[in-house]
């Protein structure tokens, strides 16, 4: 019995003149190791809106909400770092895979947990009939560059595109008026669209 108390004994002695083991965080710096799972945060240039994060998001920590106002509108989303549990889903499943990263940053201590928040805005499009949501402007540009001149197949990429070269004006149609063909050459909603189609094959 003697032996298991002598080297508890010199254990203490060596640890009472030791250097501690634990760090003096908050009052040193702590660096994570490169691959720690800190903070994510939106990165507005790579982040298209698309609200794949909430999605996939197991604490429900991401938050998106669309603001419709005299056919404009626009896609706040918003991380919640109190509700966050650092899994990097967000990060994983990005459509662009830059949209969301994982920060080194680990210290969510706040008095005021609204500041604990992260968010990106996003403008969106609107259909021009019936006003519903169609995606970001972001989303539907990052998607026609990513299919090049195949986008022209489509007629809301090729739109999106057409802007960009400044080759058409933005433009409201009367949501009074019935659909017709040439409301096939605006941004409208597949339900929307596909009256359009059956106007044309069927007539009214």
């Amino acid at each position: 019995m003697r032996t298991p108390k002598v080297r508890e004994l010199g254990e203490a002695l060596r640890s009472l003149f030791s250097r501690p083991y634990t760090i003096r965080f908050p009052y040193e710096p702590s660096v994570p190791p490169e691959a720690f799972r800190g903070k994510p945060k939106f990165v507005e240039a790579d982040c298209i809106g698309c609200g794949a994060c909430a999605q996939v998001c197991p604490a429900n920590a991401i938050e998106v909400v669309d603001h419709v106002e005299d056919g404009k509108g626009r896609r706040v989303l918003t991380i919640h770092h109190d509700h966050c549990i650092f899994c990097g889903q967000c990060h994983r499943y990005c459509t662009t895979l830059e949209g969301v990263v994982l920060t080194n940053e680990f210290d969510t201590g706040t008095y005021d947990r609204t500041l604990a928040v992260s968010t990106v805005e996003k403008e969106l499009v609107i259909c021009q009939e019936c006003g519903e949501v169609i995606a970001t402007v972001d989303q539907i540009r990052w998607v026609a560059q990513r299919l090049g001149p195949k986008a022209f197949g489509n007629m809301g990429l090729a739109l999106m595109l057409s802007q960009d070269l400044g080759l058409v004006a933005e433009s409201m149609r009367d949501p009074a008026r019935a659909l017709e063909r040439g409301d096939n050459v605006s941004f409208l909603c597949p339900r929307c669209r596909r009256e359009v189609i059956l106007y044309e094959q069927w007539g009214p």
